[in-house]
C-alpha cells in the first residue's frame, strides 16, 4: 500500500523528516530451544491473523483435507502452526526484527544485566515528532513474522502518520532475558510490572531517537496508544490506568479483564463455543456431546485395556499417551481436554462466521457427516482433522504433541482453554500458575463432559509442575483493575466479537464516554485488529466498527492536539 499524500485525517503539523532504522525438580533450569518456540497460535494467547484472500485460502484447505481424510495420511504438531500459516501469507514491510538492550530486573538496582528484546518496527507512515507512536503490546507468544494487525499497522497508522512499535514479550519468541531460567527466577522476572517496564523503556527511546517533545502541551509531542488483543489488551488497558504521563490512549480489543479480577463465570467461555458451534453449524454441538460421552463410557468400560483401545479404536499412535496418564479415566478427561481447546481454537478464528471456517469444516466433515457411523469413528477422524490443522502426515494421531515443554507437562495445564505447545506453551503455564488465573471450567450444557475448574486443581498442578502456589487475586490488588471509575481510568476503548468466547470475560456495557465499548455481534477473537477495512472482507457490524473505532480514537487524538500551543 502507498502512502497517502493527504491522509483523511492529520495529526500534528511537523514537518515529514527523514528516519534512520538502523520435569525433574523445580530447581531445574530451563533452557529456551528455539526449535520450539514456535508462534503461540492459540485462543487469548495469540492474535488472529486473517489472509488477504481467506475464503480461497479456505477451500483450499478444505480441499486438501478432503483428501487428506479419506486416505490414510494425515497431520500432526500443535494446534498452533496454522496461526503461522495466516501470518507468513500477511507480512508486512515492517517485518525485520530489530533488538532492543533491555534490563533483566527494572526493580533491582543491584542487577545490572541486560538481554536482547526482539521488536518490530513500521516507519513508512511517520510523518516525525507531533504524531502518534502506535505501540502493539506483544502477548504471550513468539512474534516470528513480525507486524500482524493491518488495522492498526497499516489503516490506522496511515491516517495518522504513525510509528508502529511490536516488541516481543519477555519470555516468550527470543526475547529472553535469563536462558536458562530457573523456576525462581521466572517468579522473580516473568512479571507484569517487568514486562510493561519493557515496553515503556522501547517507547521512550523512539521518543528520543526521533525528538517527539515530552510535554504534552507541544505540537512536537507524539502521543502514545497502547495496542493489544486479548492478553496483550489486558496489559494496554493496565499501561493507560497505571502510566498515563507515557500512554495516552489504550485501544483493547477482547481484553477479559473480568476473568482476571476473577468476576467471571468460569462456564461462560465454554458456554460461548458451545452457541457459536451450533449457529454455524446447527446440531453439531450435540453431535459432539454424544460421542464425547460414548466414548467416555466405552474407555472406562475397557478399564486396564484402556491404551489398546486408544491405539485401536481411537487411532492414537503406539507411543505417544504421555506417561503421566496412568488410568482409563485420566486419559478420557485428557483427550476431552484436547477436543475442548482445540473447538476454543477454532472458534476464535470463526470469522467471517461462514462455510470458510475450521469451525464450519469440522463439524460437517467429521461430526455431522454420516459417513462415520460410530462415536469412536467419529473421534478418530476428528484427530485427523486436528493433525491436518498442524501440518503434520501422519497416519495416527500424536498424543504427545500436544504437550508444553518441561519437567512434569500436562495437556491439561493451568488454562484450560490450552496453554500451549513447546517453550512458549511452557512460559505460558508458568505465567497461569504465578499471577494470570484464568478460571475456565466446563458446564452441564456445554458441547463438552462437565468438568468444573477448581482453585485446588490449579494449585495441585501448579506446585507439581513448578512448585509455585498461584496468586489469583495479586494482579487485582496490584492494578485495581476492577473498577475502572475508580482506577480514574480514561481514554480506554474496548471492543469485543459477541462470537469470541473471551467476551464471556470482558467488558460488555460502555462505562463512560471515555471508557466506551464497541461490540461486534459477528466478530470472533479481536476481528477488528486482524483485517485491513480496504479489504472488504468484513461483515457489515465489523465495518462500522471500524469507522467507530477510527472515530474514537481520533476525538481523543484532537483533545490532546487541543491542550498544545
Amino acid at each position: 500500500m502507498t502512502q497517502s499524500s493527504s491522509p483523511s485525517y492529520q495529526y500534528g503539523s511537523i514537518p515529514v523528516v527523514t528516519l534512520d532504522t538502523n520435569n525433574d525438580e523445580q530447581h531445574d533450569t530451563i533452557t529456551h530451544k528455539k526449535e520450539s518456540s514456535a508462534a503461540f497460535f492459540h485462543h487469548h494467547r495469540r492474535p488472529g491473523c486473517r489472509a488477504s484472500g481467506p475464503i480461497l485460502l479456505a477451500a483450499g484447505i478444505a480441499l486438501l483435507f478432503l483428501a487428506a481424510l479419506y486416505s490414510t495420511a494425515s497431520t500432526t504438531s500443535t494446534t498452533h502452526n496454522k496461526k503461522k500459516m495466516w501470518q507468513k501469507v500477511q507480512r508486512s514491510p515492517g517485518d525485520t526484527p530489530h533488538y532492543f538492550s533491555q534490563k533483566v530486573d527494572h526493580f533491582d538496582s543491584s542487577n545490572t544485566d541486560t538481554w536482547p528484546q526482539r521488536y518490530f518496527i513500521e516507519t513508512k507512515f511517520f510523518r516525525g515528532p507531533g504524531h502518534p507512536i502506535i505501540l502493539v503490546v506483544g502477548g504471550e507468544g513468539g512474534i516470528d513474522t513480525g507486524m500482524f494487525y493491518p488495522f492498526v499497522d497499516q489503516y490506522l497508522a496511515e491516517h495518522w502518520g504513525a510509528l508502529v512499535l511490536h516488541p516481543e514479550h519477555r519470555f516468550y519468541g527470543v526475547s529472553q532475558p535469563v536462558d536458562p531460567v530457573t523456576n525462581e527466577e521466572l517468579v522473580q522476572l516473568l512479571t507484569l510490572p517487568n514486562a510493561i517496564e519493557d515496553m515503556l523503556a522501547i517507547v521512550r527511546r523512539f521518543k528520543n531517537q526521533y525528538h517527539c517533545s515530552l510535554d504534552k502541551t507541544s505540537p512536537h509531542y507524539c502521543p502514545v496508544i497502547a495496542v493489544g488483543g486479548s492478553y496483550p489488551a489486558f496489559v494496554a488497558t493496565l499501561m493507560r490506568i497505571h502510566y498515563p504521563d507515557q500512554v495516552d490512549i489504550a485501544y483493547a480489543s477482547s481484553a477479559p479483564l473480568k476473568l482476571w479480577s476473577m468476576d467471571a463465570d468460569q462456564f461462560g467461555y465454554m458456554d460461548v463455543v458451545t452457541r457459536v458451534t451450533d449457529q454455524v453449524a446447527p446440531g453439531c454441538a450435540q453431535a459432539v456431546r454424544e460421542t464425547l460421552e460414548a466414548v467416555d463410557r466405552q474407555i472406562r468400560h475397557v478399564d486396564d485395556d484402556y491404551i489398546h483401545f486408544a491405539r485401536h479404536d481411537l487411532n492414537i499412535c503406539p507411543g505417544t499417551i504421555p506417561t503421566y496418564i496412568t488410568n482409563a479415566e485420566l486419559l478420557s478427561q485428557e483427550m476431552m481436554m484436547i477436543v475442548g481447546y482445540t473447538f476454543a481454537d477454532f472458534n476464535m478464528f470463526a470469522y467471517p462466521p461462514d462455510h470458510s471456517t475450521d469451525l464450519y469444516d469440522v463439524c460437517h466433515h467429521v461430526f455431522l457427516n454420516d459417513h462415520y457411523n460410530t462415536p469412536t469413528e467419529k473421534l478418530s477422524q476428528f484427530w485427523k482433522y486436528v493433525e491436518f490443522y498442524n501440518d503434520n502426515l501422519l497416519p495416527c494421531f500424536d498424543m504427545s504433541s500436544q504437550l508444553p515443554a518441561g519437567h512434569h507437562s500436562s495437556i491439561s495445564g493451568a488454562d484450560w482453554s490450552g496453554v500451549g505447545v513447546g517453550y512458549d506453551g511452557m512460559m505460558f503455564d508458568f505465567h497461569c500458575c504465578s499471577t494470570l488465573t484464568p478460571a475456565i471450567g466446563f458446564s452441564h450444557e456445554s458441547m463438552f463432559p462437565y468438568r468444573p475448574w477448581t482453585l485446588e486443581w490449579l494449585t495441585q498442578h501448579c506446585e507439581r509442575r513448578f512448585q509455585v502456589t498461584p496468586k489469583p487475586y495479586k494482579l487485582l490488588h496490584m492494578y485495581h483493575f476492577d473498577d475502572l471509575i475508580r482506577a480514574n481510568a480514561t481514554k480506554i476503548l474496548f471492543t469485543n466479537g459477541l462470537n469470541d468466547m473471551w467476551s464471556a470475560g470482558s467488558l460488555l456495557e460502555s462505562i463512560s464516554d471515555d471508557l466506551p465499548v464497541i461490540n461486534m455481534v459477528n466478530g470472533a477473537h479481536h476481528s477488528d485488529l486482524s483485517n485491513h477495512p480496504d479489504d472488504h472482507l468484513d461483515t457489515p457490524d465489523v465495518v462500522e466498527a471500524h469507522q467507530q473505532i477510527r472515530a474514537v480514537l481520533e476525538q481523543w487524538l484532537q483533545e490532546i492536539r487541543d491542550q498544545q500551543y
